[in-house]
């Protein structure tokens, strides 16, 4: 079967069988089932790369509507504040005027003009009142007709009696034998 062959001290064997590879069925069969996994391997990752793909691309399409929907409500919300701005500067004017009315509403005239009554001597009458509302109190400038100096110190001591302060002569006038002041003061703090 095998032929020995020497040569300068090489022993080399040699088959010359007349079928050599008789098993050629079953490599064949191998290599095809192999084929046919890696085919089989090679198609589930191109559909499996195919259907990434077109999600990355979905996804992708999303994210620019959703970069256009922010840049639309942005600018939205832009136009809405500047459009709030200008509400707010055009009636500014009329929340001023509501908000005076409500802390003028906040303090009781009723009361005030009880205590007034309180303090004025008889025969005094009041000629002109003019409020102004600071932070904490209200303010009064006040022209009154008295029939003489001494219902002034009267009335000095009712008005500090009934709680005013901060009571100011500003003027005193003599005029047709009428006596007229004019004087501010402060009402106490809303309680």
């Amino acid at each position: 079967m095998a032929n020995r062959h020497y040569r300068n001290g090489w022993n080399i064997i040699i088959n010359l069988a007349s079928h050599p590879r008789r098993n050629l069925r079953l490599y064949r069969m191998l290599i095809s089932v192999l084929m046919v996994l890696l085919a089989v391997v090679f198609l589930y990752l191109v559909i499996f790369n195919l259907r990434s793909f077109s999600e990355y691309r979905k996804v992708s399409l999303s994210n620019q509507e959703l970069a256009i929907k922010i840049a639309e409500l942005s600018s939205e919300n832009r136009k809405l504040s500047r459009e709030i701005q200008n509400l707010s500067q055009q009636f500014k004017p009329t929340v001023d005027e509501i908000n005076s009315l409500l802390e003028q509403k906040a303090f009781s005239w009723v009361k005030f003009f009880s205590c007034l009554e309180k303090a004025l001597p008889s025969g005094c009458y009041l000629v002109s009142l003019n409020p102004t509302r600071s932070s904490l109190s209200m303010e009064f400038r006040l022209k009154l007709g008295l029939s003489n100096r001494d219902d002034l110190s009267l009335l000095l001591r009712n008005l500090q009696q009934q709680g005013f302060r901060e009571i100011k002569i500003l003027s005193e006038v003599f005029q047709d034998n009428k006596f007229q002041v004019e004087m501010s003061f402060k009402d106490v703090e809303n309680k």
